[in-house]
């Protein structure tokens, strides 16, 4: 092989990638911290279950299990784990996730499941930290790839902005991503992953909650309910 050749592992990886294909459809809101798609996630799931009569699962990563609490106290700078480790154990609180918290079980169900945070926000916070992507596609490519990924798109200035906002009336220090230079980062990793990954959209995640749901709500209508109007 000659020194200009690369191999592209990722690329090698990919076709390995199974987009979820249970009844149910699952969808990741993912964004930057400080973005708001926890908010989303909650709106999009009340909107699927209330208004839609979608039986709908609204979740999380990290979860609040044993995983997802060790993962809590790395963040907040409690515990110490090296990036390659942090980042294993996400992978290993999304199995948890799948199959010990029912996710799986719901999507075979029937049930759609909305969560704030997935196998994308691996990959991208990882890649931030300097861990090449296919070593990251590999921990997750067992699981099965969302039916959508909605990444809100938000200045990297305004969410540093909110998230300093949201720690000073909780009284808490920022945590472990929460700087200008890893948010972009993070950001930099997003629009990369985006044109190698299946499934993933920008949404505008300026304004208040209920303009930057509009656009959500739009973009789950167009690519999984095509044949359904969006309610107001």
């Amino acid at each position: 092989m000659s020194g200009s050749e690369v191999i592209d592992l990722f690329g090698a990886i990919l076709p390995y990638l199974k987009v979820n294909d249970l009844p149910g459809k699952l969808i990741n809101i993912d964004t930057l911290d400080g973005a708001g798609n926890s908010t989303q996630a909650a709106l999009l799931a009340g909107y699927l279950d209330r208004i839609l009569h979608i039986q709908t699962v609204l979740t999380k990563e990290p979860t609040d299990g044993t995983y997802g609490s060790l993962i809590r106290k790395v963040l907040k700078k409690e515990l110490t784990l090296d990036k390659w480790a942090l980042q294993m154990l996400f992978a290993v609180d999304r199995s948890d996730h799948l199959d010990n918290q029912n996710i799986r079980r719901a999507l075979t169900d029937g049930a759609w499941a909305v969560t704030a945070r997935y196998a994308l926000s691996t990959l991208a916070f990882g890649v931030s930290q300097g861990i090449p992507a296919w070593r990251l596609l590999t921990v997750n490519i067992t699981y099965p790839w969302p039916n959508l990924n909605i990444i809100l798109r938000l200045e990297v200035d305004e969410c540093l902005r909110r998230i300093e906002e949201r720690n000073r009336k909780a009284g808490v220090k920022s945590e472990l991503f929460e700087e200008k230079a890893t948010l972009e980062r993070t950001m930099e990793a997003y629009e990369y992953l985006s044109t190698r990954l299946p499934n993933i959209v920008f949404v505008d995640g300026g304004g208040d909650p209920p303009q930057v749901f509009e656009r959500v709500k739009a973009e789950v209508h167009k690519y999984l309910l095509p044949r359904i109007p969006p309610v107001p």
